[in-house]
């Protein structure tokens, strides 16, 4: 240990991304771990709240209500070294090459990889109304990753793909937000560990999200839930940072030519980048449909785009990647199951307490069950709920992925505790072409409530900032 200030409790199985098994750090941790040290618990409180203060500022500048809370964060980064980050870049990028290859013939009626029955059972996807992708179906994607340590090799990472986000993934915006403020509570250690910037990545985000319009300066709206969104704040920055129209579902509305107005301005909307967690602008603006197909508006997140976050579309994207690509899949999926297959369900139903059940159209750590973490009561409501529509399920087997640490000040003992609990990253690409892919170099890292392995930040987990290495 760099320093006896730093106390780490183990209290869980699962490998540690810090702490190697002797308790040990690893190298690429000690810059932070020493400079924590050498600040102490009481000037590390001090930058926490000036950087949470500054966090809050900002948030009262964009009119937010109520302005005196801020994401739970903490302020200990994750550490990503560049020859990790080569392998996720490259397994990413060939990843949503190959979606989006997969949403173009799925569009076209050429679809060869998924099953009929798998794109028609989803909730996520409606024949019955036009579909318009477009030759760049997903601008945007996020991609939630694990860890898990290579079997004998202590301190040697494989990376997982749990889940694919192409509708609505959120992450950017508070991965913005956290880059410009951690450099301030860790100078010494983000200069010493050579970190690859975030600067200008909200303007080349919106250049991505414009280039879905063919105009040269279209006008642009972020159509929210409202202030009471938990992302709200995000709607607020990206509008800001844009120069884009921020609007509530009736704040806008179809003109006599089929064209998407916002009614305060009177403007002319040319692209919607749709955040709405309640619905879909679709249902409440009649006609809008029609005229995203006939090319009247563009969308960043089309209709029926959302079945490319289908769980029941996830266990067939390796084989789009060599059925589209000629390519090994870089990155690995983990073992999941569908229900809508006889043998798979009766499999699952046998070992319902030793999975993790998960709707096909859940997000947000909705309707997923952890067994293994759940009372006998919890799980057999979920049993019912799922033999009552089981081709709405699939699961996985729990995998044994790692941990990071969630710190606390000792004031007692002028030093600090850092506990270990379960992490993963939302990392997210870009396509601003149909042949490119950029990968954002970092990470919004979920780092679950202590105990837990469900991260998200509505299910009580908290947000780091992710620092991913230059190469030599």
């Amino acid at each position: 240990m760099p320093d006896r200030s730093i106390r780490f409790e183990r209290g869980l199985s699962s490998p540690n991304e810090v702490f190697g098994p002797a308790g040990e750090p690893y190298s690429h941790y000690r810059p932070v771990l020493e400079e924590m040290g050498r600040m102490g618990p009481g000037e590390w409180r001090r930058r926490i709240d000036r950087a949470n203060r500054e966090r809050l500022e900002q948030q009262r500048e964009l009119g937010m209500v109520p302005d005196d809370e801020v994401h739970p964060t903490d302020y200990v980064p994750r550490i990503l070294p560049a020859a990790d980050w080569a392998v996720l870049e490259r397994g990413l990028a060939q990843r949503m090459l190959a979606i989006n290859e997969w949403l173009r013939r799925l569009e076209a009626g050429k679809d060869e990889v998924v099953p009929e029955e798998v794109v028609e059972s989803s909730t996520l996807f409606d024949a019955s109304i036009p579909t318009r992708f477009g030759d760049v179906p997903n601008r945007q994607m996020g991609f939630d990753i694990v860890a898990v340590e290579r079997s004998g090799r202590t301190g040697e990472w494989e990376y997982l793909v749990i889940e694919d986000n192409a509708k609505m993934p959120v992450g950017i915006e508070p991965m913005n937000i956290l880059r410009a403020r951690t450099p301030d509570v860790l100078p010494e250690s983000y200069t010493a560990l050579r970190v690859k910037p975030l600067e200008g990545l909200m303007e080349r985000f919106g250049e991505v999200v414009r280039a879905a319009s063919p105009k040269p300066d279209p006008t642009m709206a972020i159509l929210s839930t409202g202030p009471h969104d938990q992302y709200y704040l995000d709607h607020k920055v990206f509008a800001s940072e844009l120069g884009a129209i921020l609007a509530e579902r009736h704040e806008v509305e179809l003109d006599r030519d089929g064209r998407l107005v916002h009614k305060k301005s009177g403007r002319r909307i040319d692209i919607i980048y749709e955040r709405i967690e309640d619905g879909r602008i679709y249902d409440d603006v009649k006609g809008l449909i029609e005229s995203q197909a006939r090319g009247l508006i563009d969308a960043v997140f089309a209709p029926n785009l959302g079945v490319a976050d289908d769980k029941g579309v996830y266990p067939f994207i390796p084989e789009m990647i060599r059925t589209y690509l000629g390519e090994e899949p870089v990155l690995n999926n983990v073992e999941t199951y569908s229900l809508a297959v006889e043998d798979a369900r009766r499999y699952v139903m046998d070992h319902f307490d030793e999975l993790v059940i998960k709707s096909r159209s859940g997000w947000g750590g909705k309707d997923v069950l952890i067994s293994p973490e759940e009372s006998r009561e919890d799980i057999e409501e979920f049993r019912r709920m799922v033999e009552e529509n089981h081709v709405e399920y699939v699961a996985q087997e729990v995998i044994d992925f790692s941990t990071h640490v969630l710190c606390e000040t000792d004031e007692a003992n002028d030093g600090f505790v850092l506990r270990d609990a379960h992490a993963d990253y939302r990392i997210h690409a870009l396509a601003p072409d149909a042949q490119t892919i950029e990968v954002v170099p970092g990470a919004m890292t979920r780092v679950a409530a202590p105990g837990s392995k469900l991260v998200n930040i509505s299910s009580g987990g908290k947000m780091k900032d992710t620092w991913v290495q230059c190469g030599a």
